[in-house]
């Protein structure tokens, strides 16, 4: 991923904060490693879509 990161502030319910700890605690990564990793993913899916 790359280094130069931006910091910003997302608003989540308790189930997708639950589930986002959950994640994150299971994989060893911090939260925001795993919500880059899934809008990594979702922007891979989107690509194949369009095509």
């Amino acid at each position: 991923m790359p280094t130069d990161k931006k910091r910003i502030t997302v608003s989540l319910t308790e189930k997708q904060n639950y589930d986002l700890e959950k994640f994150a605690k299971e994989k060893g990564f911090s939260k925001s490693a795993i919500l880059a990793l899934a809008l990594e993913e979702y922007a891979k899916n989107q690509a194949k879509e369009e095509k």
